[in-house]
């Protein structure tokens, strides 16, 4: 294993070899302060009863809404048989299967004892009559159903890995389990609009307690914006492995379709924070004796709002005029500033969301986050990192990189 290590290192480039070393100190200060907040507690954190969240659940919102691109995708290719995506689905699939797996992470470091993880499914808050009335509760089914459903999907880029497909069995199985996608693909969307709009919005617009977040739109705003950044998403992390490896490992084409579905739905995406805007203005900040301006104060002010609204405009102006979508420098800036949008809208979301004051006469508040959460949450998106290099090397992530490289071969 030693030597395997080795020589992968000595196989690398100079530049590759220092990503390595970077990637891999940040996984080994993840593991250690992870062990310091699994056994010692959240102390370690800046969490008070203002900020009840680490800084890593940002990056816990931002990857479900940014891994909503895998759901988008699978439902283009398998129930609208859109085919020229085809060379991107096992890199989709991968990015929403660590998006989650990473999510679930965050989540049990969130909770202070994570032996009580299982507690979001034992006890939903039952209310009147026979339905739970935490939408926690909905959260985690979704969330882990869904997990399944990708760790489902992943099976068969590893089971088609070139030394496990030369056997007749496992040939057999990922084929037949490509033909059953579909299945997968429509039950995923299913699941994926839930959790998307709840654990994105919903959890949030029903707290009528905090005038900065209440929004009955809220849940369906954020599935909107799930797919609008996630396809920019799912487009990124492919062409930048592209970059690295100096290989086209998927065609242009299918980036252009996929930017294109970014686009129109950031279209939508606009309009619909607009909407979400005027309401809070006219309607949901009054209802709580305040004004809406008033709530953008302290460190995280109207700049958030501000930034948030130039990044759509950027990506709705790249990604949906033709002239400039079918111009990679321009689709890149796009399908970029579609990702930060989305983002942004997340850390307005948490920071400015829980810096608000409940009350007028109270003040803004600020987090700042302790050593121990940086180093988990640039730790897990080393992890990541690593992952999908190691996908990119050893597996068949890029079926049209296999495929030119066959053609070539012969």
């Amino acid at each position: 294993m030693v030597q395997f290590i080795k020589n992968i290192f000595q196989e690398s480039s100079k530049n590759m070899r220092i990503t390595l070393y970077v990637l891999i100190t940040l996984v080994v200060l993840f593991a250690i302060f992870a062990i310091q907040i699994l056994f010692w507690g959240l102390g370690y954190t800046d969490m008070n009863n203002n900020f009840t969240w680490g800084a890593w659940i940002i990056g816990d919102l931002g990857l479900v809404a940014l891994g909503g691109g895998a759901f988008t995708t699978g439902y283009l290719l398998y129930i609208f048989r859109v085919d020229k995506l085809r060379p991107i689905i096992n890199s989709t699939v991968l990015l929403g299967f660590m998006c989650y797996l990473f999510t679930f992470v965050f989540l049990l470091f969130d909770l202070g004892q994570p032996l009580r993880c299982w507690f979001g499914f034992a006890y939903p808050n039952w209310g009147k009559g026979v339905y739970p009335a935490s939408m926690l509760t909905e959260v985690f089914f979704c969330l882990s159903i869904y997990f399944c459903i990708l760790c489902v999907e992943l099976i068969p880029t590893i089971l088609e890995h070139k030394v496990l497909i030369k056997n007749k069995v496992i040939a057999t199985i990922a084929h037949y389990m490509h033909v059953l996608m579909w299945t997968m693909a429509a039950a995923g969307t299913f699941l994926s609009f839930f959790h998307q709009g709840s654990l994105g919005g919903g959890m949030w617009g029903v707290l009528y307690g905090r005038p900065v977040w209440y929004s009955p739109h809220f849940f369906f705003m954020a599935v909107v914006a799930a797919i609008a950044g996630g396809t920019s998403f799912m487009t990124m992390m492919p062409y930048i492995a592209g970059k690295v490896m100096k290989k086209e490992v998927v065609p242009m084409e299918t980036y252009q379709i996929l930017t294109k579905v970014s686009g129109i739905v950031f279209v939508g995406y606009f309009i619909f924070r607009v909407y979400d805007v005027y309401t809070a203005i006219v309607k949901y900040a009054p209802m709580n004796f305040r004004d809406y301006f008033d709530m953008w104060g302290g460190y995280y002010g109207i700049w958030m709002l501000v930034l948030e609204f130039i990044l759509i405009i950027s990506a709705i102006f790249f990604l949906v005029q033709k002239k400039y979508r079918e111009q990679e420098k321009f689709m890149v800036i796009g399908a970029t500033s579609g990702i930060l949008a989305i983002v942004t809208s997340k850390l307005s979301v948490l920071l400015h969301g829980f810096s608000v004051p409940n009350f007028p006469w109270k003040g803004f508040t600020a987090y700042m986050p302790t050593i121990q959460e940086w180093a988990i949450t640039f730790g897990c998106f080393a992890c990541m990192i690593l992952i999908y290099m190691i996908f990119a090397k050893w597996f068949p992530l890029f079926p049209h990189l296999e495929h030119e490289e066959h053609e070539a071969h012969h």
